[in-house]
């Protein structure tokens, strides 16, 4: 019963103790009765509704993943294969969203359980049909995991795969985990992009809960962040679970040592370029917007909370080499425009990570110090470094990178919208525009291999969102209309159409047969240590077990010229490289999705591989170790 019905009722009840005309007032009892009573009939029947749609969609999805054939898997990744049922699943799932972001009233616990749905259709569905690991990079990671389990150490001046032993947190844990459950890491890794979906839910919950009371915006905000998560960082690695503690640092100071910006800057314009203190005095004047913020009311309560923020930032330290940078840019606007009262946590912040560089890390951090130096200030080259070359990957390819650049720029040009209609309205989520813009200040450090541009966008993205779910919803009072509700499904579609082939559209190389993980597994049983692998790429199921066993040559990766010379006479090249007598064994390597992934990308000639392995079949000087529908193994005759 809210605040309206109890007045009604007492009023009813007040005329009828005083003999106020009690046949009305009886009549009155009847027809509020009858509306509380309807009232809470049409908000069962909501519920209900709602969880008809949801149930309905999981059906959907559950009872067509088994009519999908992987060896079907062509240049667009899943989004050909997936059948219409699961499409149709989402579609509904939109649907009941955008109607339940709409009921009065809003039940947080319907639109969780729409968002928890999305995350397990979208991330669970390559779970359930590979059966195995997917992406590469996560086989690496089991493979530091299994050299600390072998060794109990790791080893800083290890040359394969250094960076991590130089920033072991996140293996470590894993391998003390292993050691206390028993559980192999290959069956859980493949669950870690619902796994850190699923948490990052909750940090975001607790951050969006800063910027406003409007439980539609919080709702919509997170729903498009994971419809807008394309980049694919949220696998089996450190990135993944350190984005978690970022977001975690960030919800800690948001929520427990967030005040008012003081904008201390314009109280000394006299100091600073006048057009400067004009946009400062400019900022003063709007509307912070109301949010649920808890500040500490003990001294106690406050070190506490403080030494949790000290310990998560110890572990991302230990973990990741970008995200403390991150963190420490998003902390430092904050402090600055004075809407965090931990003012100390940016220095802090910089002595620990600098610490763990220069004491732990120092051997690798020596190695790279020239190329992060080299990279510094190169903002444009480190951008054109992340993009992949259009010119030469195959057409599917291009496809499924316009898409997800449409898809980063529909969220930026909703962003834009959503700051002009709060300003228009009178307000300024500064917090969030801040933390915006700090992750952007990253690129001018390193192109970090080529992913500097994605990870940007991806610590960017729960506060683009936020502004995009603000450009539907700008005010408390505003789309309440059937309007709204149409444009948050349009959206909605539209975002998620951009999603299916940004983070499906390059499963042919992400997915790793039985076959081929039995391959990578009989070579790395039998292979003595010191031995040489020659790979046609890098892209299979590699190094998870005594990876530092081998020497690894990926033909992909060797200069033009040396390609040149391997694809005009593959048989004595090769041979030539594998009679090497520094090694105590070599081989041959070429699997499925090796040649998925030239293929797609163009870093070799299409059919590059089968050509080489043709001529490896027919030439004496080599046998076959092993071989399956998917994968062979060369060696040298008579070795």
């Amino acid at each position: 019963m809210d605040h309206e019905e109890r007045w009604r009722y007492a009023t009813v009840c007040k005329r009828i103790l005083t003999g106020y005309d009690r046949v009305q007032a009886e009549r009155e009892t009847i027809v509020w009765q009858s509306g509380t009573q309807t009232r809470a009939y049409r908000d069962w029947l909501a519920i209900f509704e709602a969880l008809l749609l949801v149930a309905a969609a999981i059906i959907l999805w559950l009872a067509a993943l088994p009519s999908i054939n992987l060896r079907n898997l062509g240049d667009l990744g899943l989004v050909t294969l997936l059948p219409l049922p699961i499409y149709a699943a989402l579609g509904l799932l939109i649907l009941s969203f955008a109607i339940s972001v709409h009921a009065q009233p809003l039940r947080p616990a319907i639109l969780f359980l729409h968002v928890v749905t999305l995350i397990v259709i979208i991330h669970g569905t390559p779970v359930l049909l590979y059966g195995t690991l997917r992406y590469s990079w996560a086989w690496k990671h089991v493979g530091i995991i299994d050299f600390i389990q072998r060794y109990g150490v790791v080893d800083p001046t290890i040359d394969i795969l250094g960076v991590y032993h130089n920033w072991p947190g996140f293996f470590t844990a894993n391998a003390l985990l292993t050691q206390l459950t028993g559980l192999d890491t290959l069956r859980y890794a493949a669950w870690a992009p619902v796994f850190f979906n699923l948490i990052n839910l909750g940090a975001l919950l607790l951050i969006f809960r800063t910027a406003t009371t409007d439980r539609r915006v919080i709702w919509v905000s997170i729903w498009l962040f994971f419809i807008a998560n394309w980049v694919g960082q949220d696998y089996f690695s450190p990135q993944a679970l350190n984005f978690f503690l970022h977001l975690m640092i960030l919800a800690i100071c948001l929520n427990w040592f967030r005040q008012q910006p003081s904008y201390w800057i314009a109280g000394n314009s006299s100091r600073l370029p006048g057009w400067v203190s004009g946009i400062l005095r400019r900022l003063a004047g709007y509307r912070i917007p109301a949010s649920d913020i808890r500040t500490p009311s003990q001294p106690e309560q406050r070190v506490g909370l403080l030494m949790v923020v000290i310990i998560l930032f110890l572990a991302v330290a230990s973990s990741h080499q970008l995200t403390p940078l991150m963190t420490i840019a998003s902390v430092t606007l904050l402090v600055m425009f004075g809407l965090c009262s931990a003012r100390s946590l940016p220095i802090l912040f910089l002595i620990l990570a600098v610490t763990w560089i220069i004491f732990p890390a120092v051997t690798y951090a020596r190695a790279v110090l020239e190329s992060i130096v080299e990279a510094f200030g190169q903002i444009f080259s480190n951008i054109e470094g992340t993009l992949i070359n259009l010119a030469i990957a195959s057409p599917g390819q291009q496809l499924v990178a316009y898409m997800g650049r449409g898809l980063t720029a529909a969220i930026l040009g909703l962003f834009v919208l959503g700051v002009i209609r709060r300003m228009r309205k009178g307000y300024l989520d500064l917090h969030m525009l801040l933390l915006v813009i700090a992750p952007f200040s990253i690129l001018a450090v390193s192109f970090y291999g080529g992913e500097m541009l994605f990870r940007v966008y991806f610590f960017a993205l729960p506060f683009l969102a936020y502004f995009a779910a603000s450009a539907l919803f700008p005010t408390l009072t505003s789309g309440r209309g059937r309007l709204s509700q149409v444009l948050l499904v349009v959206v909605s579609a539209g975002l998620l159409v951009g999603l299916l082939f940004a983070y499906y559209g390059k499963e042919r190389q992400y997915y790793f047969t039985p076959n081929e993980v039995a391959a990578s597994e009989f070579l790395y049983n039998i292979a003595p240590p010191n031995s040489l692998l020659v790979e046609g790429a890098r892209n299979y199921p590699s190094q998870f077990r005594n990876y530092e066993y081998f020497t690894y040559v990926a033909i992909d990766r060797e200069d033009p010229m040396a390609i040149q010379r391997v694809l005009a006479a593959p048989a004595p090249i090769l041979a030539a490289w594998l009679s090497n007598d520094q090694y105590a064994a070599a081989y041959v390597f070429i699997t499925r999705s090796q040649k998925a992934g030239i293929e797609m990308l163009g870093e070799m000639p299409t059919g590059s591989l089968d050509d080489i392995e043709q001529a490896l079949r027919e030439s004496p000087v080599f046998e076959i170790l092993y071989e399956n529908e998917d994968a062979v193994i060369f060696q040298l005759a008579g070795s």
